[in-house]
This record gives C-alpha cells, structure tokens and sequence, in this order.
C-alpha cells in the first residue's frame, strides 16, 4: 500500500469515526426552534437530487426509508442541522434528509465496542450537496435521536 493511500484511508477513517461520535452523543444539530426565513426551495425536488437521495439511502442500509427531506438550505438553519458554522447566511448548500435504519455507518469503520452493549440504531442521515456543480460538498452526518422536521422549515418532503 502506498504512503498516500494510507493517508487517505486514515483521514477517511477519522471523518467517518467524526461523524459517528457525533451521531453517539445524540445527533448533529441542536434542539434550538428553527428561525429566519425560509430558503427558496424549488418545488418538486431537482431530479439530480431524488436519485442522489435513493443511491445514499441504499448505500447506507435503507433503501426504503420512512421519511425523506430534501431543501436548500442556509445559515442558520443549515448550521443547526450539521452542528457547525459558519453562521453566515450566504453559505447555502442542498440538502437530503433520510429517516429510517440507517446503523450500516458502523460497519464503515473500526470501532470498540462492548458485546453487552451494542451502539443505538442510527435513525438518520443527512448528505451536503453544493449549490453550483450539485457534487458531494464532503459532509454528511446522522442521529440516533428522532429527527424533528419541524426544527427545519426550510425541508420538503422527498417522495422517494
């Protein structure tokens, strides 16, 4: 194995491990009420972002999921929902939210855990898309809480 495919592999690893301890600790986002105004959605859902939405629900363990959300979102509403900033209203990117069982994240990676004491269902998933060439924006996070839409008014339904 070459010296930059073992990097690669490690810094894949830590974001997937990231993404899992913030999934352990009760989801990403907070319970703060959702304000502002909403973004622009265009309503149906892009096409691009309905097939995007059934190849990660399948990916992940769930190719029927219970609910899905898809919306353009901003901050602060989009920095609620990954848990981080910036909050700047100008960052926007595409968002798909999908609910279901979605516990395949942690077949993905190594992870220590005690037989008497397996890791909770992962409930939820969500996936970044940017708004100019609509290519994975790099983040994606899930939840082992139930996901409340309402918290995000910006989302639509996704029928998948």
């Amino acid at each position: 194995m070459t010296r930059v495919t073992r990097k690669t592999i490690l810094l894949s690893t830590l974001v997937i491990m990231g993404a899992i301890t913030v999934c352990l600790a009760g989801g990403c986002g907070s319970g703060a009420s959702a304000a502002g105004a909403r973004s622009p959605a265009p309503s149906p859902a892009p096409s691009w972002l309905g097939k995007e939405a059934a190849t990660q629900a399948a990916r992940w363990g769930d190719p029927h999921p219970t609910a899905a959300y898809w919306g353009l979102l901003h901050d602060p509403e989009l920095g609620r929902l990954t848990g981080s900033g910036p909050n700047d209203p100008s960052h926007k990117a595409y968002v798909i939210v999908l609910l279901g069982d979605y516990s395949k994240i942690y077949s993905q990676v190594s992870m220590i855990t005690s037989p008497s004491t397996p890791p909770p269902p992962v409930k939820w998933v969500y996936f970044l898309y940017t708004t100019t060439t609509h290519a994975d924006a790099g983040s994606f996070g899930c939840g082992v809480k139930d996901f409340d839409a309402s918290q995000y008014p910006s989302l639509e339904p996704l029928a998948l």
